[in-house]
């Protein structure tokens, strides 16, 4: 058991200093690039590749311009290990805990491009549709027609909210004379809700994406909260609205679901 547990913890790791190396790269050049230091673009050796080992052997910082690599690696490097280890014990069955791993890397994925860049890549999102909708789509437990029903109900009320958004902020611009910068919803939101329904499939989505939607809504008042007692708050801040709906669809995925259906969907 133990040696089984370690197995898992190396898998998250070794997922997760992938995870670094996508989400330096893919937002910057839309490529997939060996590690590099973003901020002089110079490689990184082969033995800082991994944050944990770079910090270790002291060869975290970049060699050419001395800038030291973020807690940002190293942190997801550390939950890929936990994530990946605790998945194991949550359900050892290679049927349900395969999935769950996979499931676990797009997401920590997803989460980190769009917290630092305020994106969600359409490279990353439509190949994880494919792949974890089939995916879903054969789980005995789930099958096609849930899947499929997840996932159109996720992208269509997202749709729905961006077409609303967008309206919002054409009228907003005409009152005000200039355009926002920002809009509450972005298409990535859009792409990601429809990925969040083929995971959970239905009717679990409407679960996954309320508690999400709540999540954000709490954060962006205690946000608000904090800003006006600092006078520093400025109107239509954008916030990275993935991680919320990611969140959600954590909870019920991976268990959460008994807990909040008994609550939203009596």
């Amino acid at each position: 058991m133990p040696g089984v547990i370690v197995f898992y913890a190396l898998l998250g790791w070794l997922l997760g200093v992938i995870v670094n190396a996508i989400a330096d790269s893919l937002p910057l050049s839309r490529r997939l690039r060996r590690p590099y230091c973003p901020t002089c673009t110079a490689p990184r050796p082969q033995i800082a590749w991994s944050a944990i080992i770079g910090w270790a052997t002291g060869t975290s910082a970049c060699a050419y311009c001395g800038k030291p690599r973020g807690a940002r690696a190293i942190v997801v490097e550390l939950m890929g290990m936990a994530g990946a280890a605790l998945l194991y014990l949550r359900n050892a069955h290679l049927a349900a805990l395969l999935p769950a791993i996979a499931i676990g890397f797009v997401f920590l994925l997803i989460a980190v491009i769009d917290i630092e860049h305020r994106l969600i890549p359409h490279i990353v999102i439509f190949p994880a549709a494919l792949a974890l909708g089939l995916m879903q789509a054969l789980d005995p437990a789930r099958g096609p027609i849930k899947t499929l029903l997840g996932g159109l109900a996720g992208a269509g009320s997202f749709l729905l909210l961006y077409l609303l958004g967008e309206a919002f902020a054409w009228l907003l611009a005409r009152v005000r004379g200039r355009p926002l910068d920002e809009v509450a919803f972005g298409f990535g939101d859009v792409t990601l809700a429809g990925l969040i329904g083929l995971v959970v499939g239905w009717p679990a989505v409407v679960l996954a994406l309320l508690v999400g939607i709540l999540a954000a809504g709490l954060f962006s008042l205690g946000y608000l909260l904090v800003m006006l007692s600092r006078r520093r708050y400025t109107a239509f801040t954008p916030i990275p609205y993935g991680p919320f709906l990611i969140l959600g669809a954590c909870l019920v995925y991976y268990g959460g679901r008994g807990l909040f259906q008994s609550i939203l969907l009596p």
